[in-house]
This record gives structure tokens, sequence and C-alpha cells, in this order.
């Protein structure tokens, strides 16, 4: 979509994205978001691992353990992005909105 100069407001012309396309993306970043929090649920990745490390010494659980929070970590960092790019979109869509009432 495109804005032309608005002297007025003083506004400069501008290309803008049409509404669906800022929506399809934020679908898709809350879907990545819902994929991560997932990932992010350490009580059930250890519910899982403790019938296995039962059957280990305890000092093989720390490497497991320590990976784990890597991962958790990892995955929190990459939720952080994605929330972010998610905020940026939903500034966006707002811009649009805004300039389709003029």
């Amino acid at each position: 979509m495109y804005s032309c100069m608005n002297t007025v407001e003083g506004l400069p012309p501008r290309l803008y994205r049409n509404p669906s396309e800022i929506h399809r993306d934020m679908i898709r970043i809350s879907a990545k978001i819902r994929e991560n929090e997932e990932m992010l649920s350490i009580h059930n990745l250890l519910m899982e691992m403790i019938p296995i490390w039962a059957e280990q010494s305890p000092e093989r659980w720390i490497p497991e353990l320590e990976a784990t929070v890597d991962e958790a970590r990892e995955a929190l960092d990459n939720l952080k992005r994605l929330q972010y790019a998610l905020e940026l979109l939903a500034d966006e869509l707002e811009e649009v909105r805004c300039m389709m009432k003029y």
C-alpha cells in the first residue's frame, strides 16, 4: 500500500504492507513463541529424565542437567527475540491502521 506525502501532518510518501500480511507474520511469530514456551517447560523435561537418571550415579546427571539448562536459556533468549519482533509488528500494524484512516 502506498501513502502519498501529507504536508499538513508532515508525513513523507511511504510504502506500507497490507494489514493481512502483518497479521500473518504476527500469527507465525506467535506460533514460534508457543513452541519456545513448550521448550522452557523444565519441569516436564526433568520428570521425563528422572526414571533414566535413577539408574545412573548422580555424577552422570550433572552434564545432562547443564545441557538442559543451556537449552532452556537458549529457548528463553529466542523467546525474547520473538516477543520483540511481535511488538515491532504490532507497532507496524497500528501505523498502517492509522494511515488507512486518512
